[in-house]
């Protein structure tokens, strides 16, 4: 699948997205991070993970780097499960932008360009952008997941 910036949507990344959201049992993936290339090229998956401590998930996608070691931006779809005590349990899924503060602009640029066309393609409804680790927060991801109920 290819995008107006250029870049191209690997079936990998469609898989993962799909296990995560179709999946059943211990081993159903809480989270997907995705990057694009370090052709530029393509977006792919960097880590599709069943772990459920959100903080885990939080401190992974917030500390990526590049090959130089400089803070690096990623993608990434989070499972958030929320109970609304009557109402019963939720599940919703949020995409998260992640571009922090001393990203080149280049990178800023395909990495915005990219990030529409991506969440298209999964189909995620709910977004967040984010350039510091508090804009990742559990409650702010939960507000947004629940509509502002919880």
């Amino acid at each position: 699948m290819s995008m107006p910036s250029g870049v191209s949507i690997t079936d990998e990344c469609l898989t993962a997205y799909n296990q995560l959201r179709s999946g059943r049992g211990a081993k159903k993936p809480t989270f997907v991070i995705y990057r694009i290339s370090d052709d530029q090229t393509t977006v792919v998956v960097e880590e599709s993970s069943a772990e459920r401590d959100f903080e885990t998930f939080r401190n992974r996608l917030s500390s990526t780097v590049d090959s130089r070691g400089n803070p690096a931006p990623r993608y990434a779809v989070y499972d958030v499960e929320y109970d609304l005590g009557e109402d019963g349990k939720r599940c919703r899924t949020v995409f998260i932008s992640w571009v922090p503060a001393g990203t080149p602009l280049k990178l800023c640029m395909l990495y915005a360009s990219t990030k529409e066309q991506l969440r298209n393609a999964l189909d995620v409804k709910l977004s967040i952008h984010a350039d510091t680790p508090d804009e990742i927060e559990w409650k702010t991801v939960l507000s947004v997941a629940s509509g502002g109920k919880v």
